[in-house]
């Protein structure tokens, strides 16, 4: 039981390097992937490997012959593009076959298996594979939250201030009518019709929350970790 639950099984064959073995259920999606030092072995999900299945693999048998005719082969020589998705725990490779191109995704049960076989298959494809940039340029990602603190801050101002005239005219409009004989006043313009049931303090209020919910979207942005790893053929 110890034997079909292990995340790896490392066995130094003669004249070869070391396999690197993942079952089921630590791979969701296939029932037996074995990583040689020119190969990947990805065996069809068929449930949890036999112990004389895995014992065969570790004394160094013909991988061909053990995992038959359905197992998808993949020569390391041939892989493209190397992706780990770190939300799916998935590895996506994308190889070269035949005049076309092939892609072979295994899904795994925890972060930490998904990463040591990313981590093992990068370092066998060898110097001609590149991991690409995965954090994106930061004026790119601070561009949205900006421009929202920018327009939330001009449009508080520019609405406060005018609604803070419209205050002063309103008390200067009922000083007036006091100290008119007929009472009579300027009437309101359209505009102090429009927005004069709105008080400058409240709209600096309101304009404050958008401005702390834009910060917090910015401080979200720029510190989210990367979703994925990639690394393709140089």
């Amino acid at each position: 039981m110890h034997a079909a639950n292990a995340i790896t099984l490392d066995t130094t064959l003669p004249g070869a390097s070391r396999r690197r073995v993942w079952v089921h259920p630590e791979v969701k999606s296939h029932s037996l992937v074995v990583l040689t030092f020119d190969r990947l072995y990805v065996a069809p999900p068929t449930g949890v490997p036999k112990a004389e299945l895995l014992a065969a693999i570790g004394a160094g048998g013909n991988l061909e012959d053990l995992l038959g005719p359905l197992a998808v082969v993949v020569e390391l020589v041939a892989v493209q593009n190397l992706k780990l998705d770190l939300l799916a725990n998935s590895l996506v490779v994308e190889y070269a076959n035949g005049l076309g191109t092939s892609r072979l995704t295994v899904v795994f049960a925890s972060p930490e298996a998904a990463d040591l076989c990313f981590t093992k298959l990068w370092r066998r494809l060898g110097d001609g594979h590149k991991l690409q940039p995965y954090q994106r340029d930061a004026w790119s990602l601070a561009r949205g939250p900006l421009v929202m603190l920018a327009g939330v801050l001009a449009a508080t101002a520019a609405l406060a201030l005018t609604l803070s005239v419209f205050e002063d005219m309103a008390s200067a409009r009922a000083a007036a009518r006091l100290s008119a004989p007929d009472g009579m006043t300027l009437p309101k313009s359209p505009l102090e019709h429009l927005l004069g049931w709105m008080s400058w303090r409240g709209v600096c209020a309101v304009g404050g929350i958008a401005a702390g919910a834009s910060q917090v979207w910015l401080y979200r942005k720029l510190t989210r970790p990367p979703v994925s790893l990639e690394v393709t053929r140089t």
